[in-house]
């Protein structure tokens, strides 16, 4: 999660962040796709969502499920007890490249749900693409 580090999660911000999920390796592919995400994430939690006041939370979770086709992993980006949210009256270009470049760059699907109590964002794709190359 060193992604998350300049926002401040190293330090007070730790205890506000709950990271769940078995270890695995990410090719380099992989790596740079989710930091680019989880940038966009993080500075909208900063100043919107869950950490843009003293007691929001962020829980992130991954599992690897067998499919029809193939195993998938599932990644959940989970706000909870932040500002109010709704929305996006126009979706910027951050939410633009989560939405439409992540899901094309992972061969996957993404979905973020505004929900009051605070943003879901759910990932999914090929588990065979989580492997590091060598």
């Amino acid at each position: 999660m060193d992604a998350l580090e300049p926002f401040g999660v190293s330090g007070a911000l730790a205890e506000r962040l709950v990271i769940r999920g078995e270890n695995i390796r990410l090719s380099p592919k992989v790596t740079l796709a989710l930091g680019i995400a989880f940038n966009e994430l993080a500075t909208n939690a900063m100043k919107y969502g869950a950490f843009s006041n003293e007691a929001g939370s962020i829980e992130i979770s991954w599992t690897v499920a067998p499919s029809l086709h193939s195993d998938r992993l599932t990644l959940n980006w989970e706000e909870q007890h932040g500002a109010p949210v709704s929305a996006p009256v126009r979706k910027g270009f951050g939410l633009q490249v989560i939405e439409r470049g992540l899901a094309q760059e992972l061969e996957g699907s993404v979905n973020l749900d505004f929900q009051p109590t605070g943003l879901i964002f759910t990932l999914e794709f090929p588990a065979s693409r989580v492997a590091c190359d060598g």
